[in-house]
């Protein structure tokens, strides 16, 4: 098993999947406005859960009692007061929360070999870090590696900060040796690196399988078609052809059933739709969300990558149920929506009508294959349509001499070399893990299915941290403790040139300059 590792995400924590965050607040039981969308009782209950150790200091975190286990458990944590900060005051007010997370949360979920506990950069709004959030992220960084070591415990910290998002990106890639990201492998910490900074170039453009869901809880083929199955009643007869059927034709007959059943072939969509529509995203969307690329392109149906998107700051227009406007980022979802159930491809009917219905579409497709370079995760490699594009590429291509035009790579979860074989020149396979063995037992080959899929988000963190292509934290207030000293001339050169006088007959060079200014965070107040 690897190591455990500290994950930094641009999310919204309320709607990333974890197993307990922390939720800000003091010894008075003070909770922000904010908060209450985690549950609107959010203030009595925390009143309720309480203790009097809370309440008098000697504890310093304890979860919210009667919480649906459904969700992620809030762990109340009193945050360092102003005049108190400093980085023993906020290891201490961590390792309080962890202690009491694991407590609270005794055992490792099924889908992750350990527990994930979520961060928000606490204590900007009033609890004593916002005048100094340059040294509060770097001081809940630091805690959290050797927590997170300690504890044998996955932390993810959760940014809204587009300024916090890039210090903490740059104050990692500073780390020595990259010991950000220590148990990735030699040429995995390359290749990330490498693929980060395509991304950061605009160069880069992610293609979504249906693995990147897991992470949430979504359900894989087999377990959605199970889940459908349950909706309907077959026959006994009935119920073993159907074992003996392929995916396509068993979504078919079930098609088909819903529409017997239930009146019509559109239950059969709203039920896929209700199957795989979820609250929360994994790590694996918002880690995606975080890389800089105008388009992005999916074969799910759910709504995840979209909601990480959106709480990263890097909104998206969906295709084809909406036209983007020009300038605007963009994902197209080439097998439907569950904003539009009756969109979803699923059936073999469905994929035999894909090409006279969506030909645009897989133009766009194929257009990206050729000017980008493509990173598919979450597949398997098999879906008939995305062969299809590939081959059709493939035919359009020029002919380049011996060595085939290279589209894309692949984030596979295992080594599998027939695959690597298959796709030999075309697409480059990059493995997070060594296949289970070939008589490994079920249970053996979950573990080993999650151990991969987490070695995957970290190969994401460490992608995403390479492709930051902001450095708003440079002028913006409050985050100079965070700069190398370097920097920190740097910054009150630009604040100097920034406060200069400026004559009328320089106004079209200097709207220039505010808009690079601005980029780095200048927010016309700053006079230091």
């Amino acid at each position: 098993m690897t190591q455990p590792h500290v994950f930094v995400a641009m999310a919204d924590i309320l709607n990333l999947r974890c197993d307990a965050w922390l939720l800000p607040t003091d010894s008075t039981v003070k909770i922000e406005q904010h908060w209450l969308r985690a549950h609107p009782e959010l203030r009595s209950m925390a009143a309720a859960s309480a203790s009097t150790d809370f309440r008098d200091g000697s504890a310093l975190a304890e979860p919210i009692s009667s919480w649906e286990p459904v969700s992620p458990l809030p762990i109340m944590t009193a945050v360092p007061d102003d005049g108190i900060w400093g980085p023993a005051v906020v290891a201490e007010r961590l390792e309080a929360f962890v202690r009491s997370a694991l407590l609270a949360v005794p055992v490792p979920p099924d889908h992750r070999p350990y527990r994930l506990l979520a961060l928000p950069l606490f204590g900007t709004a009033g609890g004593g870090a916002g005048n100094h959030l340059g040294a509060a992220l770097r001081a809940i960084l630091d805690a959290s590696a050797g927590l997170a070591s300690r504890y044998d415990v996955d932390i993810v910290l959760v940014l809204r900060d587009r300024a916090a998002f890039s210090l903490a990106q740059k104050l990692r890639r500073e780390a020595a040796d990259d010991s950000s990201w220590p148990s990735l492998e030699p040429h995995l910490h390359d290749k990330a690196k490498s693929l980060g900074q395509t991304a950061g170039a605009g160069h880069l453009v992610p293609f979504l399988g249906a693995g990147v869901s897991v992470s949430a809880g979504a359900p894989s083929w087999g377990q959605l078609l199970d889940t459908l199955r349950t909706g309907v009643r077959l026959k006994e007869a009935e119920a073993k052809a159907f074992q003996g059927l392929g995916p396509l034709d068993q979504a078919g007959v079930l098609e088909q059933l819903y529409a017997d059943q239930h009146g019509s072939r559109a239950a059969f969509g709203r039920a896929v739709a209700a199957a795989v529509d979820l609250p929360r995203y994994g790590l694996a969307p918002a880690l995606l969300a975080a890389l800089p690329s105008s388009g992005a392109i999916t074969l799910n149906y759910d709504r995840l990558f979209e909601m990480a998107c959106e709480d990263a700051q890097r909104p998206r227009t969906v295709m084809p149920e909406n036209i983007p406007a020009v300038g605007n980022d963009w994902l197209l979802k080439l097998h439907g929506s569950v904003n539009a159930p009756e969109s979803i491809v699923l059936t073999r009917d469905d994929y035999l009508g894909y090409n006279s219905n969506r030909e645009a579409l897989s133009a766009l497709v194929k257009a990206h294959l050729l000017t980008h370079h493509l990173l598919f995760v979450g597949f398997g490699l098999a879906d008939d349509h995305f062969h299809e594009i590939v081959h059709d590429v493939r035919r359009a291509l020029p002919a380049t001499g011996s060595k085939e035009h290279q589209m894309g790579t692949v984030l596979s979860l295992f080594q599998e070399p027939l695959q690597s074989l298959v796709w030999s020149g075309k697409l480059d396979i990059l493995p997070m893990s060594g296949a289970p063995a070939q008589n490994a037992g079920e249970e053996e080959v979950q573990t080993a299915l999650a151990a991969a899929g987490r070695e995957l988000e970290i190969f994401l963190d460490m992608m995403a941290a390479y492709a930051t292509d902001n450095h708003s934290y440079l002028l913006a207030p409050a985050y100079n403790q965070g700069l190398a000293d370097d920097e920190l001339v740097l910054r009150r050169q630009l604040l100097a040139l920034a406060n200069h006088d400026r004559s009328a007959g320089t106004a079209e060079v200097w709207g220039v300059l505010d808009k690079a200014l601005g980029e780095l965070g200048f927010d016309g107040g700053a006079k230091r």
